[in-house]
């Protein structure tokens, strides 16, 4: 991310390059129906200086130039045809390598996969087969079954399958459960010892059973494991696992009772002799079948594999009769299966790169990335490569016999998809393509090189002395016309010839030289005045509307940025119009056609001209919102159009320039005043020549205008395109706005062009700032961030911060900042190099966009009011770094003088993030309100600073949640760090509440504590800055308590700037606030109607909050110009309310009943506003 400058710069280049892009001719849109055809001019090509300088040239110059450019071309276009081809040709030799080793690799993992399972469902059938035709052979008696050697034939099923455990739940029905308890009872020690016996050779394993045996059918509850007595049968186990498990308690235990299993044992009775599968399930049997330590041993040859990973079980039904299908199912084989040890052996070692998507019908999907003969399973959902997608190969592993197997209720069917990935696709990638191109490249630009060096050498001198006299030429040509150049040139040669001439004569040759400003002047002005009438011209004043309102709350550079980009793109399309720019005076840009050269369309030609700026304000005000902040969107033109003779000339003498002079310009100019904000007013007399011109559809009659010193003027609109008069044109014009760029991420589904272009610019803001927290880390003033740092983990406030939770409580009356290090001073970077991650950006335009989308929709509490204070915030931020002092030489000086402020940069990203925060959620009523209604939040608050407390909450909870742990991370990666941070937002954001008497007393004595000035105490803070410490206090606490102080008094000023700005800006902000407080009354939500105290508490509010805080600002002594500002403005607005506030108080209730009705009108009472304000 650039700086403000290189981002507006480029942003002003695209748009000129737009208008300059159609080459020797623009084609324009008229205004209506009526042109609907297209006008095209060649305007003039621009003057090119140098071309100037050439004139004298020879011919053979110009045709050696012309075979230099030629042969140049040929080896450029030789070498770009010969690389290009190789290039090409190579790279589509690697994409069908790419794409064949893919197609035979998907092709050996699905076939090998459709054989794993063949092979496992092969096993399972087999043990059940095996498990059937014992019982039969042995003439065992259903459910009271034990299967002798079953470990030995278990475990070779085990080694065949990859599973990772077998075991037998007979069916038992209601009549029988007496039966099988009794049997377990009886037999459970002797099965389980046995089976560890014969794989163990003891019971070491059953040494820490802790589960007792359960003489009854088991199920799960909370209460642990309860007798499961409401069935019609069951599926208990009577301990015959392979491995054997490690506690008796699995015994008895119905499986049944899990519904995953449950689904997939009703599906194999069902289907009778198919293998069914559950779907991905916790394995909430491991502890009972085998420990945690033995299942983790079983992944533990694999490649990233864990016993957390994705498991599925096997079910297949045991017949009574092994030859017959048919037969009665009395119990079933269960086993267990790792997804990722079924993906084991599918790929030759060194392939690596293919994703594997696991999934089934109950909406799980799982993928993995196959390495060689491992498998790695990345997490849950589809997590292919989205460029791949067409590439993908389907296995169905849902193997199966029975027709019926698909539509079985609730049975688990699984699929393999196969792609490839941006990994497997690079090892196909050989880096040939673009050796040979480079090599071939190299090859043709030395022979071209060669061949230019010579040529560049000569050249170079004789380009130095064109290139000055260009620049000469340059200069006086963009501040006069072509025919008054040449006359200027001229006089000044023959005045200087003069002077000469007087300088040699024998008596006045030393007087000549002492008074030759006088003698200059003089001569200079001897000669005839370089002027002309013309006669037919069209004169058009263009003026920012609502400039003076947005200017007084920006920065300088902020406002000659703005300037600078607007009067760019209004030259680039003057010049195309062939319209002369006259002037431009402050906001106001003056351009005039008809001369120098005449030419009779001259009002039509400055109607079109006056169209495209109109349209081209439009697009780039709400482009530039994004660096230049809240409100540039809504910046118009004003326009005023008049035709008829001026008088121009040069006015000489000291920075002479050329003018208009007449009637003609004055009348323009009232015309411009009288116009509105995205219109086009002209006078008669240019709507004739419109009209004259077979143009009359473009024009409007307007209602008699009255001028001062002109009277009434017959004036008329110019029909401008669009839905709005001057902020759209027409679809598929030149200048159709379109949507703001979007640099920083993904955007928030439901948010405005206005919100988002807000959004955009408090994330430039906080940027700016993370840029010079970044230097001062690399300066050592700070701690770098780490991977997985401190402000990832999570904590709590109590064990963190060591305090209670509730924000209120955390106010701190001194907040400790860092001391300064003149080491790290000077080796710090200049912050506008420094680049912020990619994954910093994103997160942090995430993280704004959430915060935005947390304000309600009120007419003053809202997200523009929150950048509205951000943007106060950082320019008295950057007045307390940019301090007008004079003597404060050097940064350490700088740091004692605003206390250390300015040297800590992550303290001005807090407050700026305050700002940001400071009004999230805020319903439109005041906490008193809030309070009497009795809402949730006020108790949990205990009802003080309710809005204030839950704003912080909320928006602190967003800012720890994982989502932002990079972000969080980068701005604080130490517990000191985040303790300061924190204890800078709370004690920003409580300092809001101005109606707390506790904390209003509170700021009120650390104020007197801090600033008030003792007998004797120097005038200078900077020098005196330990005169209000006490005998005991550090001197270190003193200026960190002032910086405390110093920046509550920052966000509380920014809080109600607009009452301390200009009027228009305090005008727009009140009305808000009282259209919130109006609809609260409305809405029952406030007792009074506030249009029955606003005029006369408009008084209290200034008199004993805003002014008081004003001076307290300019006490504090950092703020240079700006304390006197706001305190001026805060005076003015003041007085200006009260000549204007009644009238403005009448206009803002009639503007509340016409959109929210009248719920009762009373007669005024006398009440101050102070407690009602934020």
């Amino acid at each position: 991310m650039g700086s403000l400058e290189d981002a507006t710069n480029d942003l002003s280049q695209n748009l000129e390059d737009e208008i300059l892009e159609d080459g020797d001719s623009v084609v324009f849109s008229d205004f209506d129906n009526e042109f609907s055809s297209t006008t095209t001019f060649n305007p003039p090509p621009a003057r090119d200086e140098k071309k100037e300088v050439y004139k004298m040239s020879a011919k053979d110059t110009r045709r050696v130039q012309l075979w230099r450019v030629a042969m140049t071309l040929a080896l450029l276009l030789t070498a770009l045809g010969v690389t290009l081809t190789t290039y090409l040709v190579l790279i589509g030799e690697e994409s069908k390598n790419f794409e064949t080793a893919f197609t035979k690799f998907s092709r050996t993992v699905g076939d090998a996969a459709i054989d794993q399972q063949k092979n496992f469902r092969d096993s399972i059938r087999g043990l059940a087969h095996l498990v059937s035709g014992q019982a039969s052979t042995y003439n065992l008696s259903w459910p009271t079954v034990t299967i002798p050697l079953w470990e030995v034939y278990a475990r070779d099923a085990l080694v065949q399958s990859k599973a990772e455990f077998y075991c037998i739940y007979p069916r038992v029905y209601a009549k029988d459960k007496d039966k099988f308890t009794n049997y377990t009872t009886k037999n459970y020690q002797q099965i389980i010892q046995s089976a560890h016996l014969m794989q163990n050779g003891d019971f070491r394993r059953l040494n820490n059973d802790t589960s007792v045996y359960k003489p009854f059918i088991s199920k799960n509850s909370p209460q642990g494991y309860l007798p499961d007595d409401d069935r019609d049968e069951y599926w208990p186990s009577t301990g015959q696992f392979s491995p054997p498990p490690a506690t008796y308690g699995i015994v008895n235990w119905n499986v049944h009772h899990i519904p995953p299993l449950a689904f997939a044992i009703d599906a194999s009775v069902a289907l009778k002799y198919e293998t069914t599968f559950t779907m991905i399930t916790p394995y909430r049997s491991v502890d009972l079948i085998m420990t945690k330590a033995e299942h983790a041993a079983k992944h533990s040859d694999l490649l990233d594999s864990t016993p957390e990973h994705p498991h599925t079980f096997a079910v297949h039904p045991i017949h009574r009769d092994p030859l017959n299908a048919d037969s009665e199912i009395v119990g079933i084989v269960v086993a267990a299966l790792a997804l990722d040890v079924a993906l084991l052996n599918l790929l030759p070692e060194g392939v690596q790169g293919i994703h594997c998507i696991i999934s089934n019908n109950m909406n799980q999907t799982f993928t993995y990335e196959i390495i060689g003969n491992d498998a790695i399973y990345l997490g849950e959902g589809d997590m292919h490569e989205e460029q791949y997608t067409d590439m993908g190969v389907f296995v169905d592993l849902a193997l199966h016999t029975n027709p019926e197997y698909r539509t079985t209720p609730r049975n688990t069917l699984y699929r393999m998809d196969i792609y490839p990935s941006s990994k497997f696709e690079d090892t196909y990638h050989t880096g040939t393509p673009q050796r040979f191109a480079i090599i071939l490249a190299v090859v043709f630009v030395s022979v071209a090189v060669t061949f230019l060096v010579y040529d560049l050498a000569v050249q170079h001198r004789n380009e130095n002395l064109v290139s000055k006299a260009a620049q000469s030429n340059a200069i006086v040509s963009s501040l006069f016309p072509d025919n008054i150049r040449e006359r200027l040139m001229k006089d000044n040669d023959e005045s200087q010839q003069a002077m000469n001439s007087s300088m040699h004569s024998k008596r006045g040759s030393l007087k000549a030289f002492l008074n030759d400003g006088k003698n200059g002047c003089k001569a200079r002005h001897q000669s005839k005045p370089l002027a002309d009438l013309f006669l037919e011209t069209t004169v058009m004043f263009a003026d920012i509307s609502g400039f003076t309102a947005w200017s007084s709350v920006r920065e300088p550079s902020q406002v000659f940025t703005l300037l600078e980009t607007l009067y760019q793109s209004f030259d680039a399309i003057a010049q195309r119009r062939r319209v002369f720019k006259v002037e431009t005076v402050g906001d106001c840009y003056v351009a005039v056609t008809g001369l120098p050269e005449p030419r009779s369309d001259h009002a039509c030609a400055m109607a079109r001209f006056a169209r495209d700026i109109l349209g081209r304000m439009a697009v780039m005000t709400k482009q530039l919102e994004v660096t230049l902040g809240p409100d540039t969107g809504d910046l118009d033109l004003r326009i005023g159009i008049h035709s008829g003779p001026v008088t121009a000339g040069v006015l000489r003498g000291e920075r002479a320039r050329f003018q208009l002079f007449g009637d003609t310009m004055n009348t323009c100019a009232r015309l411009e005043s009288s116009s509105a904000r995205g219109r086009i007013l002209t006078s008669k007399e240019t709507a004739e020549l419109i009209f004259n011109a077979g143009k009359g559809s473009w024009l409007t009659k307007r209602d008699d205008v009255v001028a001062k010193g002109k009277g009434i003027i017959e004036a008329y609109w110019v029909n401008v395109s669009g839905e709005r008069a001057g902020s759209a044109v027409s679809r598929g014009s030149l200048f159709e706005a379109e949507s703001t760029p979007f640099r920083y991420g993904r955007q928030l589904p439901g948010l405005d062009d206005k919100t988002q272009r807000l959004i955009g610019w408090n994330v430039e803001m906080l940027l700016q700032i993370l840029k010079h927290i970044v230097s001062s880390r690399n300066a050592g003033n700070l701690q770098k961030p780490s991977s997985g740092g401190y402000a990832s983990q999570n904590f709590s406030l109590e064990e963190e911060l060591g305090v209670d939770t509730r924000p209120l409580e955390e106010v701190r009356e001194i907040i400790h900042l860092p001391k300064f290090k003149h080491d790290a001073d000077t080796t710090k970077e200049d912050p506008t190099s420094v680049k912020i991650p990619p994954k910093v950006v994103e997160e942090l335009h995430l993280l704004v966009s959430e915060i935005a989308t947390m304000y309600n929709d009120n007419p003053f509490h809202n997200f523009d009011h929150a950048s509205h204070v951000v943007m106060s915030v950082i320019k008295l931020m950057s007045r307390i770094v940019a301090s007008d002092n004079d003597h404060l030489e050097s940064a350490a000086k700088l740091h004692d003088h605003t206390y250390g402020i300015t040297s800590d940069p992550l303290t001005q990203f807090a407050c700026a993030f305050s700002a940001l925060i400071h009004d999230v959620d805020h319903v439109g009523v005041s906490n008193a309100q809030l309070v009497k209604e009795g809402v949730p939040i006020a108790a949990k608050y205990n009802q003080r600073s309710v809005a204030e407390q839950n704003s912080l909450d909320l928006s602190w909870a967003l800012l720890m949640e994982s989502r932002f742990d990079t972000l969080r991370d980068f701005l604080f990666p130490t517990r000191t760090e985040l303790v300061r941070f924190r204890q800078l937002v709370v004690n920003s954001v409580m300092s809001t509440d101005i109606v707390d008497k506790d904390l209003k007393a509170l700021r009120n004595a650390r104020w007197d504590k801090a600033f008030k000035k003792g007998d004797g105490a120097p005038e200078d803070h900077s020098s005196g800055s330990d005169r209000c410490l006490t005998e005991d206090e550090n001197p270190r606490d003193a200026i960190n308590r002032k910086a405390t102080i110093v920046i509550e008094h920052i966000i509380q000023a920014s809080d109600i700037s607009h009452t301390m700005q200009h009027w228009h800006v305090y005008r727009k902000w009140n009305q808000n606030l009282f259209e919130e407080l109006y609809v609260a009354y409305l809405n029952g939500r406030m007792e009074k109607d506030p249009s029955e105290f606003w005029y006369k508490g408009e008084f209290g509010f200034f008199d004993f909050y805003i002014i008081p805080l004003t001076r307290k600002l300019k006490e504090c002594g950092v703020f240079g110009v700006s304390s006197d500002e706001y305190l001026n403005y805060a005076l003015k607005n003041r007085e200006e309310w009260e000549t204007r506030g009644k009238e403005v108080v009448a206009q803002m209730i009639e503007e509340c009943h016409r959109k929210y009705g009248v719920k009762q009108i009373n007669a005024p009472e006398e009440e101050p506003r102070g407690t009602v304000e934020c």
